[in-house]
């Protein structure tokens, strides 16, 4: 393959990357599975199953929508590793998926662990948007948050915003809207949850027996790793996609921290005619929900490099 013409104010830099003393608040969602599963369809089940061997399947009915504090976003290889390091903010909405497998005779069997798929990915760092785009795969894009830092808000009061357009007009202007917005709540607080991050609030019986039986081997004795699918397209022209791939990413937590609850707030996730999120996870828009699950915690992340499953040629 032709090399990878590098410069030293490009943002493509490769894993693997290091995450020191993050902090995670965490608020699960409401969610539709049959909505969860057309997306694992659209996003993951590309091509056809005779060629991918797999497919991936959603299981629970919520999204963990998650604001994550990056002190310190390290670049763990030479050169790069001698350039600096970046920080940022990042919000995400993400659900469990279960990967199976195809054995002899068109059999499906899921693999051991379920992965996790981050469809909404926003983050206020270009660079990290650009690098996790192009050499990841996640579907990064720029958002602000108010207030710029989260972290000791009080009252947990945040706003983020992205880019987006309200109706589909050639009048309509490409603007800064709220997409996602917390206040304090009324309800009653939750306690602490139980676990360990990001296999929180998992506990519960999987309606399928031999998955749930698979889950709860995985909370008897939690993996030093886990893992993301996400789908990574390259366009050649304007309008054809030349590259188009599965692939999964491999992260490591260490030095996970006791989940702390958060105080009771509620989340409103506003839709708009470039990015409907409510519509496309299942739950209602422009409506404060009230979380199921909401805690703070603090750990160590590292992240290796990606692996492709699939190339959808």
């Amino acid at each position: 393959m032709t090399a990878y013409v590098s410069r030293t104010d490009d943002p493509d830099i490769p894993p693997p990357y290091d995450f020191p003393g993050i902090t995670i608040m965490s608020f699960r969602l409401p969610a539709t599975l049959a909505k969860l599963q057309a997306v694992c369809d659209e996003m993951l089940n590309i091509g056809s199953l005779q060629r991918r061997g797999f497919e991936y399947r959603a299981f629970v009915e919520f999204v963990d929508m998650e604001i994550v504090t990056y002190p310190k976003m390290v670049f763990a290889q030479p050169p790069f590793s001698n350039w600096g390091y970046a920080s940022q903010h990042e919000l995400y909405f993400r659900f469990y998926v279960w990967k199976f497998v195809a054995m002899g005779g068109g059999i499906l069997f899921p693999e051991p662990i379920p992965q996790m798929f981050f469809p909404f990915v926003y983050v206020d760092n270009s660079w990290s948007m650009i690098s996790g785009r192009t050499v990841i795969g996640f579907p990064k894009v720029m958002m602000k948050l108010d207030p710029k830092s989260v972290l000791g808000a009080n009252p947990l009061k945040i706003s983020a915003s992205t880019q987006v357009l309200t109706t589909f007009s050639p009048n309509t202007q490409l603007d800064w809207k709220p997409i996602v917005q917390i206040e304090p709540g009324a309800n009653q607080a939750l306690n602490a949850p139980g676990g360990q991050w990001p296999w929180i609030g998992l506990g519960a019986e999987i309606a399928d027996p031999y998955l749930n039986q698979l889950m709860q081997a995985l909370l008897a004795s939690i993996p030093a790793l886990f893992s993301t699918v996400q789908l990574k397209q390259c366009r050649q022209t304007v309008t054809d996609a030349c590259y188009q791939a599965v692939v999964e990413t491999p992260f490591t937590p260490s030095n996970v921290g006791v989940p702390s609850a958060l105080p009771p707030v509620t989340v409103t996730v506003n839709p708009y005619a470039s990015l409907d999120i409510p519509l496309k996870l299942g739950f209602p828009p422009s409506q404060p929900l009230l979380p199921s699950l909401q805690y703070s915690v603090t750990l160590d992340m590292g992240m290796s490099a990606a692996h492709t499953l699939f190339v959808n040629a």
